[in-house]
């Protein structure tokens, strides 16, 4: 399999973007909507607990929040909760420029489709999605979703507009329910799920579970380059896996970035 890396235009604009996030509040389940179509049922998630601290810094960044995301996703009025300290934050770049792949190139075609959201972190790349009238899950480990959750309200009336919907539950890429494998899902999406050697080893077995449940789905993965040597292990694992890397396609002279690549990713 070629690698990824090789793959890279050697011509491509590098463009950085400082942006921030902010720490979480107790888990729960919100919608933006009251309707529940084609969602499997939300996965339940454990609650957790703040010190008083903590919930300060939160009402804090909440208070400073503002749509810097939502202009630079294109989308008038998308807020998100944004924490100033934590600058350049590779996460947080790599879901803008997801965001801004799926309004390109995916906005006409996801009205009305379900997506699946690995890794939402504040909820950035799926809560675009939504307020392009998909009907997204956003998924992420029991201590980080809860931010999504507030971001989620914050944007339901937007994203009802749209005729989106969205919810947020916790996934543990190692234990997916048979619910979640076998839900169909026309889109699965993630930002910087690779950030580290251990990373492909449970992304992989999760993306071959959830392609051979939908093996039309489209898998769109903005991938931050640490190394290539890093690129190189990724495509080594999900090949191990029966999965193809290639970069998603783009249009007349719009470059892959250096930095951060939107990858798709599909069966061998």
């Amino acid at each position: 399999m070629r690698s990824l890396h090789t793959q890279r235009s050697a011509g491509s604009a590098t463009r950085h973007r400082s942006a921030g996030v902010s720490r979480v509040v107790p888990c729960r389940l919100r919608q933006a909507s009251t309707t529940t179509t084609n969602l499997p049922r939300p996965i339940s998630c454990q609650g957790v607990k703040l010190d008083a601290e903590f919930q300060a810094l939160l009402e804090g960044a909440m208070a400073r929040s503002s749509c810097t995301v939502g202009d630079r996703v294109g989308i008038i009025g998308l807020k998100f909760v944004e924490e100033g300290r934590r600058e350049g934050c590779p996460v947080m770049e790599s879901a803008i420029r997801l965001g801004c792949y799926l309004r390109d190139y995916k906005h006409a075609a996801i009205r009305g489709r379900t997506f699946l959201e690995l890794g939402t972190g504040i909820g950035v790349a799926g809560l675009t999605a939504a307020a392009f009238g998909a009907t997204v899950l956003l998924t992420d480990l029991p201590e980080v979703v809860p931010v999504a959750g507030k971001n989620l309200a914050k944007n339901a009336d937007l994203i009802r507009g749209a005729g989106g919907l969205a919810q947020v539950a916790a996934l543990d890429w190692a234990a997916p329910s048979e619910e979640l494998l076998t839900a169909p899902w026309d889109y699965i999406i993630g930002s910087d799920l690779v950030y580290d050697d251990r990373s492909p080893d449970v992304l992989a077995p999760l993306l071959a579970r959830l392609l051979a449940s939908n093996p039309r789905a489209t898998v769109l993965l903005a991938h931050v380059h640490r190394s290539s040597q890093l690129d190189d292990h990724m495509t080594d694992v999900f090949g191990a896996h029966g999965l193809s890397i290639r970069l998603a396609p783009r249009d007349g002279e719009d470059t892959h970035e250096e930095d951060i690549s939107i990858i798709a990713v599909s069966r061998a």
